[in-house]
């Protein structure tokens, strides 16, 4: 594709949707899948570039039912190389955080929340485990809105015998800043060394800039964190990421982070000084480092329980009106 590479992003994603289903898809559904990527699309934008990769012949028109990927849209795919999606995920997260409307003064607004499915009857030690997270600072907010099975919200059905968990994103913390005016880098995502009760350092770190998945999901996956033992012991390795913030902007950034912190807000593992390494990673000239632990560590904990969770973290704004505080 010869085109920028916004656009030709853009439609290689679509291609990829498209890949994963078995029947033609419509543009109402491309458009909720897109939006689970951090592609913020109308529908109208949608179809038009359905259109075009339909006259390159990558897709194939089905009437009403919508469109499926081509043989020839295959091998336009399969051409894609995965440096085209670097930095893709900083890209979603960013316009998740900017987009956040979450008023910290009025405490009103929509929030960038992670939703976990888990089976019902785990909904109680969920959410006593986020009591105990919240109790040593490592709750980005106390706030959670559960789905009963057999709901929808944002795109998610909560299928029988499950609930819905959405929990407060620290992109939210991050979108606080961005309106309030100070300019912040996704460095890293990681895992974090703690020893009674104190982060020490990162001993595994993964650049946002170079992977086109989330980080923290990787180190889940591959069940590297013993979050349940920080809870009980005070020692483990907790999921954490890392900004990187102007040294101007420390006093107030400082200010704000300590006025949620009032609120019950958390999270926040260390903010360092200006050009000084944070727990062992350097930063850049005359930035300072701020560590935050990641929002998933509430599902990431019970999956270390044994529970069997889907999380999508990031997933979608919520209201906070319509949460309650835990």
């Amino acid at each position: 594709m010869s085109q920028g590479n916004d656009s030709a992003r853009k439609e290689i994603e679509i291609l990829r949707i498209l890949s994963e289903f078995d029947g033609p898809v419509g543009s109402t559904l491309l458009k909720r899948e897109l939006r689970k990527r951090g592609f913020l699309l109308s529908e109208r934008t949608v179809r038009y570039h359905l259109q075009l990769l339909e006259a390159k012949g990558f897709l194939a028109g089905h009437n009403r039912r919508g469109r499926t990927i081509t043989s020839q849209g295959m091998e336009e795919l399969g051409r894609a190389l995965a440096s085209q999606r670097l930095g893709f995920v900083t890209t979603r997260f960013m316009s998740l955080a900017y987009s956040a409307t979450y008023d910290p003064t009025k405490d009103t607004g929509t929030v960038v929340a992670n939703v976990s499915l888990l089976d019902k009857s785990l909904k109680d030690k969920t959410v006593e485990t986020m009591k105990a997270l919240q109790s040593m600072n490592l709750l980005s907010a106390p706030y959670i809105k559960v789905l009963d099975e057999n709901t929808e919200y944002c795109d998610i059905s909560v299928p029988e015998g499950k609930i819905g968990l959405f929990t407060v994103c620290n992109l939210t913390l991050d979108s606080i800043l961005i309106h309030s005016g100070i300019p912040l880098v996704f460095g890293y995502g990681g895992l974090v060394q703690v020893v009674n009760r104190k982060p020490i350092r990162f001993v595994e770190i993964m650049s946002y800039e170079g992977t086109t998945i989330p980080p923290l999901e990787v180190f889940v996956y591959r069940k590297m964190t013993s979050i349940m033992r920080v809870l009980k012991t005070g020692s483990g390795m907790l999921l954490a990421t890392m900004r990187e913030i102007p040294a101007e902007a420390r006093s107030q950034t400082v200010k704000i982070l300590e006025s949620q912190q009032k609120k019950g807000w958390g999270g926040v593992l260390v903010v360092g000084e200006p050009n000084e390494p944070v727990l062992g990673v350097p930063v850049s000239m005359d930035r300072f480092g701020i560590c935050l632990v990641g929002g998933i560590v509430p599902g990431a904990a019970m999956v270390e329980e044994g529970a069997q969770i889907v999380t999508t973290a990031p997933h979608c704004f919520v209201p906070i009106e319509e949460m309650i505080r835990i």
